[in-house]
């Protein structure tokens, strides 16, 4: 009687721990897919936000299984995992950085474009038209959508100011402000996108420079990081059995935590160290 009470105790419990567990997926699930879907539109890629929680899932089953399968190290497996579950998210700022990147870089000949444009006589309607239609992405897709905007209703203003806090980038707020400032109190547009476009082109210039400079620091800093972890791995193969308390011992793990924080520290300071703003 009583292992039969002790069954059905079990078989409730993994009942309620299955609905609790499912219901935090299908809320997860449902907040990763609208959070992917806004930053994906964000970034103009379509891709269905089903088929990327479908993969992160299925990497985050299998990568810490086979580090732990091959290692051991249970530690070190929650390390894999706990990276794979921020995969999406790391994955989204590095294309989000690579495309305000290619949008600054493009910034002076979108800017002398327009110039150009209201220097022959056309409109400023038909200056930022004429600028989505030559430029290449991803400038032209953010001013598509500007004049997208204001086809719907929406003041000019109203739409650059939502382009800038869009992209939230420096050159970008500079040429907002301009082109507010030029509409309220008036002026040569065409001359203040002009200089504007020569100083951003200058700007430009000035990084370029500081990062030619600074990229043998910044190569340093990556090849002091990787070091202690490419040694490890030919030491581990070269001799599995001296290394393995590394992975299955606490203070191996220990020693591992401290080299750990010590390697982001390192990094930490290189990258301040190599980082100059203009």
């Amino acid at each position: 009687m009583v292992v039969h009470l002790a069954q059905v105790f079990i078989a409730v419990a993994v009942l309620i721990a299955l609905y609790v567990i499912r219901a935090f997926y299908l809320e997860f699930k449902n907040q990763f897919t609208e959070n992917a879907r806004v930053s994906m539109e964000d970034l103009f890629l379509f891709i269905d936000p089903a088929a990327i929680i479908r993969l992160n899932l299925a990497l985050l089953l299998l990568l810490p299984s086979f580090v732990w399968f091959l290692t051991g190290a249970w530690p070190l497996a929650l390390l894999v995992a706990l990276l794979t579950a921020a995969m999406p998210r790391i994955a989204y700022a590095g294309l989000k950085a690579r495309r305000l990147q290619r949008i600054n870089e493009q910034m002076p000949d979108a800017l002398a474009m327009l110039a150009s444009a209201l220097r022959a006589g056309s409109s400023l309607q038909m200056g930022l038209t004429l600028l989505v239609n030559e430029s290449p992405a991803p400038i032209s897709q953010e001013f598509s959508m500007v004049l997208r905007a204001q086809r719907l209703g929406m003041a000019l203003e109203d739409a650059l100011e939502g382009l800038g806090k869009r992209l939230n980038m420096e050159d970008m707020d500079l040429f907002v402000s301009a082109m507010v400032i030029a509409k309220e109190v008036g002026g040569n547009l065409a001359e203040i996108l002009e200089r504007l476009s020569q100083t951003l082109r200058t700007k430009a210039s000035m990084e370029g420079k500081i990062n030619a400079l600074t990229a043998q620091g910044k190569m340093q800093g990556w090849v002091v990081g990787l070091l202690p972890l490419a040694l490890g791995a030919v030491l581990y193969t070269m001799d599995p059995e001296a290394m393995s308390p590394l992975f299955t011992t606490v203070y191996g793990w220990a020693v591992m935590g401290i080299i750990l924080v010590f390697l982001l520290l390192g990094g930490f300071f290189i990258r301040k160290i190599v980082t100059i703003d203009i």
